[in-house]
C-alpha cells in the first residue's frame, strides 16, 4: 500500500484547476441507464440513474444515485423508530465517469471517480453525424423527433425534443436541435431511457469540473481503480483522511462504505453520522448484475 500512498500523494500536488468559472445549470434531465455489459448474461445488465445538467452552452453528465442514497439515509435517520441500524438496498451500479461538454470552446473533460475521489482528465470533444428523420413520437409529454448516428462502434437511435432548446443529451451524445430525451443503440445494449425533466429555479449548480478534482491521466486513474477494486478499505485508509463523510461508492459488483463526519444532501441539509451504529448493504432481489464485462460501451476508440 506504500506505492499507492505515494502515487496518490503525487497526484494530489498536480494542478487541479482544469475548469474556468462555468455557467449555472438551468435544467436537469434524468435517464435510466442500462448497459448489457456481459453478452452471455443479457438479463443481468448494469443499471443506474443518471442526469445531464443543462446550460445554454455547456452540459454535465453524471450519476444521480449518490443523491438518492443520501436521500434514503436522511429518510431513515428522520424516522422516529430509527435504532442506529442503517439498511441500504443496492438497486444500481453507480457510473464512475462523468463528462463536461462545453460547446462554446468547444472542449470536453472527463471526471473519473475512484473510491469517492474525483480525477479530471482531458478527452476528445465528442461529435456525431446525425441523420434526422421526420418520424415523431411523444416522450414525457414532449413531441420528439427521431435521429440516427453511428458512434464508437454502435448505431444509435435518439429522440430529441425541439421544444426543449438544449443541444445536449446523455453521456457523450449531443448536437441535435433539441434535447435528447431517449437514446439507445439498435441492439439495446446501451440504453438511456427518459425519466424526468426539472427546471432548476431554486437550485444552484455550476457546470464545471468539481473544485476538488485532481488533475490526472487515464493511465494513473486505471492504477488507482485497480488498487481500489482489489482492496477498497485499504485504499481509503491509505489516504489518511481526518474526517470522512457518509459515502456509498460502488466497487465492481460490491459496495464500499465510509462513515464519519457529516454529509450534505442535495437539499443542503446534513446527515449526522454519529447516530449511525451500523450499516448493512444488500442487493435488491431484482438487481443482480454480472461482474463480467465483455461488451464495453465504446466498441471502437
Amino acid at each position: 500500500m506504500r506505492k499507492l500512498s505515494v502515487l496518490f500523494a503525487a497526484l494530489c500536488v498536480l494542478n487541479s484547476s482544469f475548469s474556468k468559472a462555468q455557467e449555472k445549470a438551468v435544467a436537469r434531465v434524468h435517464y435510466i441507464f442500462k448497459h448489457v455489459n456481459d453478452t452471455t448474461q443479457r438479463d443481468r445488465h448494469l443499471r443506474d440513474e443518471v442526469v445531464t445538467y443543462l446550460g445554454q452552452h455547456s452540459s454535465y453528465y453524471t450519476s444521480y444515485s449518490g443523491v438518492r442514497a443520501n436521500e434514503e439515509i436522511e429518510r431513515q435517520l428522520n424516522d422516529p423508530t430509527f435504532d442506529g441500524k442503517l439498511i441500504m438496498r443496492r438497486r444500481e451500479t453507480r457510473i464512475t465517469d462523468s463528462y463536461l461538454i462545453d460547446k462554446a470552446e468547444p472542449s470536453a473533460r472527463q471526471v473519473a471517480q475512484v473510491g469517492g475521489d474525483a480525477f479530471a482528465l482531458p478527452c476528445d470533444f465528442p461529435q456525431q453525424e446525425w441523420s434526422i428523420s421526420t418520424e415523431t413520437k411523444i416522450i414525457g409529454g414532449y413531441t420528439c423527433q427521431k435521429a440516427t448516428a453511428r458512434y464508437k462502434g454502435r448505431d444509435y437511435i435518439a429522440w430529441f425534443a425541439p421544444d426543449l432548446p438544449f443541444s445536449s443529451g446523455p453521456w457523450k451524445l449531443h448536437g441535435l436541435p433539441g434535447l435528447i430525451l431517449d437514446a439507445r443503440d439498435t441492439k439495446e445494449e446501451v440504453v438511456f431511457e427518459y425519466a424526468g425533466f426539472d427546471k432548476l429555479e431554486n437550485e444552484d449548480f455550476l457546470i464545471q469540473i468539481p473544485q476538488k478534482a485532481i488533475a490526472s491521466t487515464s493511465k494513473e486513474v486505471e492504477k488507482l481503480r485497480a488498487a481500489f477494486a482489489a482492496n477498497p478499505q485499504a485504499y481509503i485508509q491509505s489516504k489518511n483522511r481526518s474526517s470522512q463523510a457518509v459515502t456509498v461508492v460502488g466497487s465492481g459488483n460490491g459496495t464500499a462504505v465510509r462513515i464519519g463526519g457529516s454529509a450534505a444532501t442535495s437539499a443542503g441539509s446534513k446527515i449526522d453520522a454519529s447516530r449511525i451504529k451500523s450499516m448493512h448493504i444488500q442487493n435488491s432481489d431484482d438487481y443482480k448484475p454480472s461482474a463480467t464485462t465483455n461488451n464495453p460501451i465504446e466498441l471502437t476508440p
